[in-house]
C-alpha cells in the first residue's frame, strides 16, 4: 500500500490525482489517510530506525522484546501503545509468525463421542463408586485475595473423600486432591480402579497428566459433563452450600495459611458433624460408616 500511494506522489502532478489512484485502484480517502498516518514526529522516526535494528539481528522477536531491546541498546523507553503504532504506521510487519495452536485431540475425540462420555446419565449410582468433582474460586482477605478450591464429592452420600486449596487452579491442585482421594479410599479398603470420576472438559481434566494417571496408572474410570455445570449438578450445589455458609468465616482469613485452616475444618463439620435433608437428617460419615457395615455383615 506504502508503494501505491508513492506512486501517486510522485506522478500526480504529471498525470493527475483522479487518473493515477484509478489506475492503481486506490480511493482518495486511503491516500489522505495514509497522508496523515506518514505525518509522524521526528522521535517516531528515530524509534522507526531503532526497531528495524532490532528486527534485523533478532527477526523472532515480538514487540515484547523489541520494546525491551530498545531500552537496553539505546535507553529509550517505549510505550508499547506508541511501539505498536509505530509498526503499523510503517508497515513494519513482523518476520515471525506462529503456528496456530490445534484443538486438543481430547476434546476432540470426546465431542466426537457426544453424550456417550457422560457415563452418569441415566445410571443407577452405588454409594462410594462415583464421585464428581471441579474447581471453584474462593475470595478471602475482604475479598483482595483469591484462591481455588478442588474437591471430590461422592454423589449418594455426599461424603467429600478429598480436596484441596491452592492459589492457582492448575495440575499440582488436582494431583494432591486425587492423592487424598486414593488415600481415603484405601481407608475404606477401596482403591481408585473401583470408582468413576465425573467432571468437566476443563483444560486440567483433559490433559495428559490427569488422564494417564487416572485412566493408565489407577485404571480408574472418567465421565464427562458435556454440558457443564447442568451435567454435575451434585458438586454445584456443594459449591454453592459450602461457600454461601462459609463466606464470612472465608472474608476474614488475611493469608493462604489461614484460608487452608478454615476450609479443613469446615470440611471435617461437612463430613461428620452437619446433618443433610437428603441423607434423612444423617452426617456423610454416618451414611458411610453404615454402608461399610452393611458390606461387612453381608460377607460369609
Amino acid at each position: 500500500m506504502s508503494d501505491k500511494v508513492e506512486l501517486v506522489e510522485k506522478h500526480k502532478d504529471r498525470y493527475g490525482l483522479n487518473i493515477c489512484c484509478r489506475a492503481l485502484g486506490l480511493s482518495k480517502g486511503t491516500l489522505h489517510y495514509r497522508r496523515g498516518r506518514a505525518s509522524c514526529s521526528r522521535s517516531d522516526e528515530q524509534i522507526k530506525d531503532e526497531i528495524i535494528t532490532t528486527i534485523r539481528h533478532h527477526p523472532d522477536y515480538g514487540y515484547r522484546r523489541i520494546k525491551e531491546d530498545i531500552k537496553a541498546r539505546t535507553g529509550i523507553v517505549v510505550n508499547h501503545k506508541r511501539l505498536r503504532k509505530v509498526l503499523s504506521t510503517y508497515e513494519l510487519d513482523l518476520p515471525r509468525h506462529l503456528p496456530k495452536r490445534g484443538k486438543n485431540p481430547v476434546l476432540k475425540l470426546i465431542s466426537e463421542v457426544g453424550q456417550d462420555a457422560n457415563l452418569v446419565q441415566k445410571r443407577t449410582v452405588d454409594p462410594l463408586c462415583v464421585f464428581c468433582t471441579d474447581f471453584t474460586e474462593l475470595f478471602y482477605c475482604q475479598g483482595q485475595k483469591k484462591a481455588w478450591l478442588m474437591a471430590f464429592l461422592d454423589i449418594q452420600t455426599r461424603w467429600i473423600a478429598g480436596f484441596g486449596v491452592g492459589a492457582h487452579r492448575n495440575r499440582a491442585l488436582a494431583m494432591y486432591c486425587l492423592d487424598q482421594l486414593q488415600n481415603n479410599l484405601s481407608c475404606l479398603d477401596r482403591r481408585l480402579k473401583d470408582i468413576l470420576i465425573h467432571h468437566d472438559r476443563d483444560s486440567v481434566y483433559t490433559s495428559y497428566d490427569w488422564l494417564h494417571r487416572v485412566l493408565i496408572r489407577e485404571r480408574a474410570r472418567i465421565s464427562f459433563a458435556m454440558n457443564g455445570a447442568k451435567d454435575n449438578p451434585w458438586i454445584e450445589s456443594f459449591w454453592g452450600r459450602f461457600k454461601t455458609e462459609n463466606k464470612t468465616l472465608m472474608m476474614h482469613t488475611e493469608s493462604l495459611a489461614e484460608l487452608i485452616c478454615v476450609i479443613d475444618k469446615q470440611m471435617t463439620y461437612y463430613n461428620q458433624g452437619r446433618r443433610h435433608s437428603a441423607l434423612s437428617y444423617q452426617t456423610p460419615q454416618e451414611v458411610v460408616q453404615a454402608i461399610l457395615m452393611r458390606n461387612i455383615t453381608a460377607d460369609p
